[in-house]
């Protein structure tokens, strides 16, 4: 009898023992606020935090946003040597990135998220994708596997009597959330008088090749000319470059794509970039895709040196040539 219970004292033990272990191990990203309840005006300030057993090199965050209510102004991290990655916003999602080139223990705090409250209102912020980053055996950026992410919403609650905006600035890396401007409605009359010039030019250009005055070829872009690259600044790709020595090139999860990104957020054929009229043009192809921060929804735009280009929630790389 003392030896079967012994037996059972020492599974017991060594089942604790497992399921310590297994919680000092959990890692996972969730999302906090030290208060709930603001003034119109002030400043909403709501954590990022996440626990990790394995040292990372970098993280990510979307929080949505009401943009009626609230406004993103930044985020800092004052973990040593994380630094910020500034990406496009669009209204609506606050998209936070950081990396660091030494590896990180974390377990707490990663980032703080500021917001100015606009008006009274009742809402919500919701952490919509978060990862943890680290470098693989290649050497890339690559998502810590196995992170969960935990709480995932804070409710906030404005009230109508204006407050005063915290005047101390954050500490640590401090990363850029505000959303571009959007555009004016309307257009002025000097847009007018454009408008009519541009048409103007337009019909005695269109006169000029249906008659044949001047030169009818159409320059087509130039195999001597220099190859334009696309060089990948964020996600599981980070820091590769991709020529594009075959037009059309389309980009997706599906391998026989010219370019490949194993990326969850991304479809198997996600856009494609081809060449008209001596001009570079990416077409989306029904995943999410925004240049230099504008959606692209089932249509082209025009490709420039220097444009960003977001595939899904991390995928991001720059157009050159």
């Amino acid at each position: 009898m003392k030896s079967f219970t012994a037996l059972v004292l020492a599974v017991l033990l060594t089942f604790t023992v497992v399921l310590s272990v297994n919680a000092q191990t959990a890692e996972g990203i969730w999302l906090t606020a030290n208060s709930t309840a603001y003034k119109t005006g002030e400043t909403v300030i709501v954590a990022v935090n996440a626990s990790s057993a394995t040292p990372i090199q970098g993280f990510t965050f979307q929080i949505s946003y009401d943009p009626a209510c609230l406004k993103p102004v930044n985020a800092a991290s004052t973990i040593p040597g994380m630094n910020a990655l500034p990406l496009p916003q669009i209204s609506g999602l606050a998209d936070g990135s950081y990396a660091s080139t030494t590896p990180q223990t974390v377990n707490g705090l990663l980032a703080e998220v500021r917001f100015t409250a606009l008006k009274a209102c009742q809402t919500n912020l919701t952490l919509e994708s978060a990862a943890l980053a680290i470098r693989n055996e290649s050497g890339f950026a690559a998502p810590l596997a196995g992170v969960e992410i935990g709480q995932k919403e804070v409710a906030l609650s404005v009230d109508k009597e204006v407050g005063v905006a915290e005047s101390a600035g954050p500490s640590g890396a401090i990363l850029p959330l505000e959303p571009p401007p959007a555009a004016k409605q309307g257009i002025p009359v000097w847009g007018i008088g454009l408008l009519a010039f541009l048409v103007i030019v337009g019909i005695l250009f269109g006169a000029f090749k249906y008659f044949g005055i001047g030169s009818t070829a159409v320059q087509k872009l130039s195999s001597s000319s220099q190859t334009a690259t696309l060089e990948i600044k964020h996600g599981p790709h980070a820091g590769q470059s991709f020529a594009l020595t075959k037009l059309p090139c389309y980009i997706g999860r599906d391998p026989e794509n010219e370019i490949c990104l194993n990326d969850p957020h991304v479809i198997d054929q996600h856009v494609k970039i081809y060449a008209a009229d001596n001009t570079y043009y990416l077409m989306d192809l029904g995943g999410e895709t925004f240049v230099n921060g504008q959606a692209i929804r089932r249509s082209s735009a025009n490709l420039k040196p220097g444009d960003v280009v977001r595939l899904g929630k991390s995928a991001l790389f720059v157009f050159g040539s």
